[in-house]
């Protein structure tokens, strides 16, 4: 049975979802590689598979969690093809653009575990809600609520502190 043309994405499709969500998918990458090079790619990569596949989207909400759940399953393939696991400090100008306050908290954040740091950052940053975030990282609710509460925790405790250079021994 042939499929009807006109019921996937057209080229203007494709150049409307790149112009509104190229951003947000470079913050999420971004928040996850660490690494600009690496996120820019990895965003490139999402909208060469949205060309290639062009899904049939049933709405907003749906066009743009294909795009995270893509976007972050990219980032993982890269981790695992990774062969050694170092980690790289933030970028010294997105300090700068960012201001003191933000930058350090946007540090604090990447230092979680990467679970909390998604359910973090799709839940503060994106607006999702817990159903939303399990429905995306196809996790129960009650896993996303519980990395929220321990990361909001670990968050505090940092921040408190003020010991932004033992971000990363603390956790």
């Amino acid at each position: 049975m042939e499929k009807r043309k006109e019921a996937y994405l057209s080229q203007g499709d494709i150049v409307r979802l790149v112009e509104v969500y190229s951003d947000m998918l470079l913050r999420i990458a971004l928040n996850r590689v660490k690494s600009m090079v690496a996120a820019e790619d990895v965003v490139q990569t999402v909208f060469e598979k949205l060309m290639e596949k062009r899904p049939r989207f049933t709405s907003p909400e749906h066009e743009k969690a294909w795009l995270i759940r893509t976007a972050i399953n990219l980032c993982l393939s890269d981790l695992r093809a990774q062969s050694r696991h170092r980690q790289e400090p933030l970028d010294e100008n997105l300090a700068v653009s960012l201001g003191e306050e933000t930058f350090e908290v946007l540090s604090a954040v990447q230092a979680l575990p990467v679970p909390d740091r998604y359910a973090v950052y799709l839940y503060y940053y994106e607006g999702y809600a817990i159903k939303e975030i399990a429905r995306m990282l196809g996790e129960p609710e009650g896993t996303v609520a519980a990395r929220l509460s321990r990361a909001r925790k670990k968050l505090k405790r940092l921040l408190e502190g003020g010991d932004y250079g033992q971000i990363q021994q603390r956790l």
